[in-house]
């Protein structure tokens, strides 16, 4: 066979075994999605990995501090919200919704990892917020407060946002193992936190009806045996969450994936914050932490109390929306359709937040 029907040859094999691989998309990142899950594709050997396009497309400074403006001015809206009215106080929400969005406004192919992590950070802000008060405010051994460390924290946040440059996306390995084993500590988490929603949500018809389910859920959780156990997975839940939230920063920015990355950065923080506040009014200051704990202080007027409004409400949102999505990318691997992923999320996102309403009505009550 001569020369050209050898390159004729090769070109038809070229072509057939093409048309027979799966089409993958590209969303508008240039991004490579397949199943709805978007991943940065690193650039190819010999290309530049910043082109003239995706310059164009890389979000502007102005996008990327208002994350961290937003976060630094957050204390200040609190306070606004305790001498005004609670619907100023109501504001403080769109801290964390604004940094969801420059979250997901800035992709991995952007070449901007640090101002991702950052915006993902400041959805976090207000278990960020009260785990530095539960932990600096009512000290004396160290001569500043939260509020301090909260305003050098989020001005330095914001001068390494400004100096960053764009830099080639470097997406990190799926570990999927880590995945299973984070995923099975959550079921455990998930039936104690049913547990605790279901006795927070006895609230509605008073405190004494909450100190009575909490009696009979005590004799479970706070059993010699497992509750060593249960902290033990929380501390593993967090533990693995932290290393399984800065690899994913680095690979997808679909809306489904921001939604789990930002709500993951939540839980981070709120259960660092929260079990935390039990365990040291529990053993340093002999408090019971029973719902008189719980909703002592006036929630909405008190200066410091009322951080705690956004705190819990977003907590049980962020709870049922990340455990959503965590459902969602299973029902996929199992072969689920990506409209029956994304009506999960839904369900997940409105029933939390029903939930959270309720939950709040009865601390607001009390």
């Amino acid at each position: 066979m001569d020369q050209r029907g050898q390159r004729d040859r090769a070109y038809g094999v070229h072509m057939l075994d093409a048309s027979t691989k799966p089409q993958v998309g590209v969303d508008r990142r240039g991004q490579r999605a397949d199943d709805g899950e978007p991943t940065s594709t690193p650039p190819r050997a010999g290309e530049p990995a910043l082109t003239a396009q995706s310059s164009i497309r890389a979000p502007s400074l102005a996008v990327r501090a208002v994350a961290p403006l937003a976060a630094l001015l957050y204390p200040a809206i609190i306070w606004c919200g305790v001498r005004s009215s609670p619907i100023v106080l109501a504001l403080s929400l769109g801290v964390p919704l604004l940094a969801l969005a420059v979250g997901h406004h800035i992709a991995p192919a952007d070449g901007f990892p640090r101002a991702r992590r950052v915006a993902h950070l400041a959805v976090a802000a207000p278990p960020l917020f009260s785990l530095l008060g539960g932990w600096l405010d009512f000290q004396h051994a160290l001569p500043f407060h939260g509020l301090t460390v909260w305003i050098a924290v989020w001005s330095a946040a914001l001068v390494a946002v400004a100096i960053e440059r764009p830099c080639p996306a470097s997406p990190a390995a799926p570990s999927r193992h880590l995945a299973m084993a984070h995923g099975i500590s959550a079921a455990v988490i998930t039936l104690f936190a049913a547990a605790h929603v279901f006795n927070h949500l006895a609230g509605l018809f008073g405190g004494e009806t909450h100190i009575a389910v909490m009696s009979v859920l005590r004799t479970i959780y706070r059993n010699a045996l497992v509750e060593p156990v249960l902290l033990a997975v929380v501390a593993f839940q967090v533990a693995t969450g932290t290393v399984l939230l800065w690899r994913k920063l680095t690979r997808a920015n679909g809306w489904f994936d921001t939604l789990q990355t930002a709500t993951g950065a939540y839980m981070l923080l709120f259960l660092l914050s929260h079990v935390s506040a039990a365990l040291r009014a529990r053993y340093l200051r002999g408090t019971d932490t029973n719902w008189a704990w719980l909703s002592g202080g006036e929630l909405l007027t008190d200066p410091w109390s009322a951080r705690l409004a956004p705190y819990y409400f977003l907590a049980v949102i962020a709870f049922g929306v990340h455990g959503a999505c965590g459902l969602r990318k299973v029902a996929l691997g199992h072969g689920a359709s990506p409209v029956l992923g994304a009506r999960l999320v839904a369900l997940g996102a409105a029933v939390s937040t029903v939930v959270s309403a309720l939950i709040f009505a009865g601390l607001v009550r009390a």
